[in-house]
């Protein structure tokens, strides 16, 4: 590959922005990832001081759809406090401007949501944009190897047209939605549940889908 330019050239990005706004977009951004990286599952969430985490999507080939929206729904409720990456994503947007952070689960904090879940490595992006910070995960399944450094370089070469495509995206569907998003958890709440709560949730809301 010649690196993230390529991805410019092609009918990718293109595709993409002809899918702002719709539901097809998360399908779209999943499968240009899986042109540079071996990505199962992609989930998506912005953060608001005042409003807390909001679940954007979650797709991909580790969970049935339902069980993914509803699983984002429950870690923006109550388990964000949990990812060894919320002190991070919590403080992104004081002055970072258009710097973004890449994360893989080679790092020494444990993410028990993976765990719990059956998921494997875990490679994140943490980027702002207009006063938003996004939080961008890809997941492999379990046993597969982490996340290389050339690998986490290309992600993070992708960025930067990724940046405004997203927050595009997400502008839009708040636009083209009636009614209001799902509650979320202010985002300095302490309704936080441990771990083992997590992992009974989590295995609740996957049992009512296998039902």
């Amino acid at each position: 590959m010649d690196g993230a330019d390529s991805v410019l050239d092609g009918s990718s990005m293109g595709y993409l922005a002809a899918v702002l706004g719709e539901p097809a977009f998360a399908a779209a951004l999943l499968a240009l990832m899986r042109k540079y990286a071996n990505v199962d599952q992609l989930a998506l969430f912005a953060l608001d001081e005042s409003s807390g985490f909001e679940p954007i999507f979650n797709t991909g080939t580790l969970l049935a759809p339902q069980a993914a929206a509803r699983l984002s729904r429950l870690y923006c409720r109550k388990y964000f406090q949990l990812d060894p990456l919320f002190e991070r994503v919590a403080r992104y947007g004081n002055g970072k401007g258009t710097h973004t952070e890449v994360h893989s689960s080679a790092a020494p904090q444990p993410d028990p949501l993976c765990r719990y879940l059956g998921f494997g490595a875990k490679c994140s992006l943490i980027f702002e944009k207009n006063g938003q910070t996004y939080y961008l995960s890809l997941y492999r399944r379990a046993g597969s190897p982490h996340f290389s450094d050339a690998e986490c370089g290309m992600i993070e070469q992708l960025a930067p047209p990724l940046r405004g495509l997203i927050h595009a995206h997400h502008r839009l569907m708040h636009e083209r939605e009636d009614k209001a998003w799902p509650g979320q958890a202010a985002m300095h709440s302490h309704d936080c549940r441990s771990a083992e709560q997590l992992f009974f949730s989590v295995h609740h809301l996957l049992a009512r889908d296998e039902a």
